[in-house]
């Protein structure tokens, strides 16, 4: 298994309020990937990503401890303890009112991944030249898409493009969307944030990763793509695959 991911605060934001973690458990044939956009004033973005993403990953890890292969009724208690923490912060500190953020995580075990989605980050899969986005935004303007009243290009360009509809932490309590699949040995699995698929096509991003040596070159090439392209968000990317075909780059948290 190799794990490649960076963050970048792009060019023209002051901070950077994206989070990622990853965890690799070879003897267990198992791993974590986990993708927060924050969003609050000031530094609250980068708090509140910082203590979701934190704090599901250290829930996956003590399920890791016992299996493999969490369930899903377990993962959802690891993203309700994250929500539990992210809301709890906000209302007993003033200036972190009203935080939230966006997570995207895939908990793989063998060939088996189990997604889960709040917000507006995004998994894709990458079979070949194919690129499949497998999780469903929290979005207003997803929500327009899906009732057919504007069509995904004009989602792109939106005005309100960037207002979510879920996230974690605003509420007492949120749900997760989770999706089941197999990975291929040689699909790549990508999660990434709204700083990355706002500025790159889709298949721009398959075209940058399969002309990438590595996962880590590949991981460059979106991030300074991105940037090329406006940076007007902060930029995350996390790519993964089962199978020891690529070089492994070493995973940067922001």
């Amino acid at each position: 298994m190799i794990v490649a991911g960076k963050t970048h605060q792009g060019m023209v934001r002051k901070n950077n309020q994206d989070t990622f973690l990853t965890t690799v458990k070879e003897e267990q044939d198992s791993a974590l990937l986990v993708v927060c956009d924050g969003m609050g004033g000031a530094a609250a973005g980068n708090i509140a990503s910082t203590i979701a993403a934190h704090t599901f990953a250290e829930r996956v890890e003590e399920l890791f401890q016992t299996t493999p292969s969490p369930s899903i009724r377990a993962l959802r208690v690891a993203v309700a303890q994250a929500n539990t923490a992210v809301f709890q912060a906000s209302i007993h500190d003033p200036e972190l009112a009203g935080m939230g953020t966006t997570l995207v995580a895939a908990v793989i075990h063998n060939k088996h991944t189990i997604l889960l989605n709040i917000g507006d980050s995004r998994a894709y899969r990458i079979r070949g030249d194919v690129i499949t986005q497998l999780t469903l935004d929290h979005s207003f303007v997803q929500d327009l898409v899906r009732r057919g009243q504007i069509t995904q290009e004009q989602a792109r360009c939106h005005p309100k493009r960037n207002l979510i509809t879920r996230a974690v932490g605003v509420d007492e309590s949120v749900e997760a969307d989770i999706f089941e699949g197999e990975l291929a040995p040689t699909d790549l699995l990508l999660l990434c944030t709204d700083g990355l698929t706002g500025m790159l096509e889709d298949q721009e991003i398959v075209s940058l990763i399969n002309a990438s040596r590595s996962l880590e070159e590949a991981v460059d090439h979106l991030i300074a793509a991105a940037c090329v392209n406006g940076g007007t968000d902060n930029i995350t990317a996390v790519l993964f695959t089962g199978a020891g075909i690529m070089k492994q780059g070493e995973a940067e948290n922001g």
